[in-house]
Order: structure tokens, then sequence, then C-alpha cells
């Protein structure tokens, strides 16, 4: 009896011990949000803490960008190289991207004292950000295909490289340079961070097998992980932006609502045309998670200060799409397991 009984109370450990572990990983997005949300308190209302700014300003410069460098080195290292080949959904909405930003610009040209002229820069920066390379862990998690997303990635990233130095010379006059010099600017921001690790993954496919087996198997969630210490990072820098920003309360509302729209009309549409082709979850991920980090940097660069907060918000409103999706993928997983049938996976 003493024996079964202690068998009992581990069992009862070891079931909600699962049942937390189950429970952080559905919401660990939104734990990051609110994790970056105290360290910008800690750093705004402590005095004491600004002394770790240099340090945490170093971190979101220079070591931010090495952490997506692997997540999506990590990526590219799962996907094989003959699934990515483009499909016809990249087409439809990119498509779309490059329409509905040419209009902006060209209604901007034509009207630049209008009262909403800071809200549609807020605009057409939510709709040129380029696909965040977060979007094919999170889609690989969601049951997505990871070579289907990243396709979307280097599609995506290359469109915002030719058509933000093509399109914001029509309403802005701070590129001062040519196509090509504003071009190769911008293309060094991206470049760098998208191809190098699709390159030194191609490297590790054909002659690092052991590291390849190593990376597929023993390190298949990190990637994951990783994107919760860049979102951390991110939502704290993106509060910042939004708290220290002079504009009022209207203007700032108004942006966190741009951000918001643009987050449902990404997901929506690419969700509805990937359905189309069977790849709703791929479609959706790859045009609706954006690199925030890239448009904050673009809209302190090149537009009004305050239309920065756009971007901002669409960093907040994604990831807490990005969080239900993650917590509804567990309890289908949950649900298929009892049920003991495959779970969706494209």
């Amino acid at each position: 009896k003493s024996t079964y009984m202690s068998e009992q109370k581990k069992n009862n450990y070891s079931g909600h011990h699962e049942q937390l572990f189950r429970f952080l990983r559905s919401y660990l997005l939104f734990i990051a949000i609110a994790c970056g949300s105290v360290i910008f308190c800690f750093f705004h209302f402590i005095p004491a803490f600004s002394v770790f700014k240099p340090a945490a300003y170093y971190f979101s410069d220079n070591v931010l960008p090495l952490l997506i460098f692997l997540m999506l080195y990590l990526s590219f290292c799962r996907v094989k190289i003959h699934d990515m080949r483009p499909r016809l959904w990249h087409v439809v909405l990119f498509s779309i991207t490059i329409v509905s930003s040419t209009l902006i610009a060209v209604y901007m040209h034509f009207h630049p004292q209008g009262g909403t002229f800071i809200i549609l820069e807020g605009t057409i920066m939510c709709l040129l950000m380029p696909p965040a390379a977060a979007a094919a862990v999170i889609g690989g998690r969601l049951g997505g295909s990871e070579a289907s997303i990243v396709t979307g990635i280097l599609i995506g990233n290359l469109i915002s490289a030719i058509f933000i130095p093509f399109l914001f010379p029509f309403f802005t006059s701070r590129l001062t340079g040519t196509f090509l010099d504003e071009f190769y600017l911008i293309a060094s921001k991206i470049f760098p961070v998208i191809v190098l690790p699709l390159i030194l993954a191609f490297i590790t496919k054909l002659f690092f097998k052991k590291i390849l087996h190593f990376i597929t198997t023993t390190l298949k969630n990190l990637g994951f992980y990783l994107w919760t210490i860049c979102l951390c990072t991110v939502s704290s820098r993106t509060i910042s932006c939004i708290v220290n920003s002079p504009e009022n309360a209207i203007t700032l509302w108004s942006m966190a609502l741009i951000g918001l729209l643009t987050t449902i009309f990404h997901f929506g549409i690419g969700k509805g045309f990937g359905n189309l082709y069977n790849q709703r979850i791929s479609a959706g991920q790859a045009y609706g998670q954006r690199n925030g980090v890239f448009g904050l940097w673009v809209a302190l660069s090149f537009l009004d200060p305050s239309a920065v907060i756009a971007p901002g918000c669409y960093i907040l409103w994604q990831n807490c799409v990005n969080s239900w999706q993650l917590a509804n993928r567990e309890k289908l997983l949950l649900k298929a397991q009892k049920q003991g049938i495959a779970p969706y996976q494209e």
C-alpha cells in the first residue's frame, strides 16, 4: 500500500509538472512580452538601473541580430533546399503588398499636408516590413511548412529592399541618395541576417552531416527559445518608443489601431489565400509575422519619428496572435493524442 501511494504521488507530481510545462510553452510569448515590459519599467522608473543601460543597448544593437541570424540558420538547416520553391500564394500575397503600398505612396505624394499623413506613414511601414526570421520557427511549431515559410521570408525581404527605396521618395525627403545607394543601405541591414544563414546552412548540409543531425534532432526547439529572448528585448524597446513619443494620446491610439488592423489584415489575407493552396498556416505566418526591429529602424531613419509607433504596436499585436495560436495548437495536439490521430501538418 505504501509503495502504491508513493507511486501515485509520483504520477500526480509528474502530471502537474507536465501541465505546468505545457502552460509555459503555450504562453511563453505572452510571458516574454510581460518580461520586456518589466525590464522597461526598471530602466524607466528606477534610476539605479540606468547604469545597466549601455549593456542593454549593446545587447539590442549587437547581440540581437546575432540571435536572429542563429535562429534563421537553425530553420534553414531543417528544411530541404528542393522544397524551397516559390508557390502561387507567394506571388498573390506579395503582389498585394506591392499594389497596396504603391497606392498609399502615390496618394501621400499628392496630399502631403493631409491630417492623416503620419498615420499613412505608419500604415505603409507596416505593409512594407519584411517577414520575420521567427516566422519559420513559429510556423513550424504550428504545423506549417518551414520550407514554404522560408521561401516567403526570402521573397518578402527582397521586396522590402527594393520597394522601400523606390516608394519612399514619393512622400519623404529624408532619402538623400540614389535608388542604388538606398537599396544598398537597406539591403545591408537585411541580407546579412537572411542570406548568410542560408549559405551557411547549405554548407552544413553538404559537408557537416553530423552537425546537421545534431541540429535537426537535439536543437530542434532551440530557435523557439531564442525567439522568446529576442521578443523580450524587442518588446522593451517598443514600449520605450511608445512611452517616450511626443505625440498626443489620439495619435498614439490611432497608430496602435493601425498596427492592429494591419496585423489582422496580414494574418487574415495570408490564411485566406493559403487555405486555397492547402497551406493556411504557412501563408499566414510568412505574410503575417513581420520583422518589427527592421520596421523600427526604417521608421526612425526615413519617416516622421512618430510613425515608429505603428510598427512597434504591430510587434506586440502579432505576438499576441502567435501566443494564442500556440496555445490553441497545444490543445489540438493534446486532443489528437487522446484520439490517437495524427495532428495537422502541412
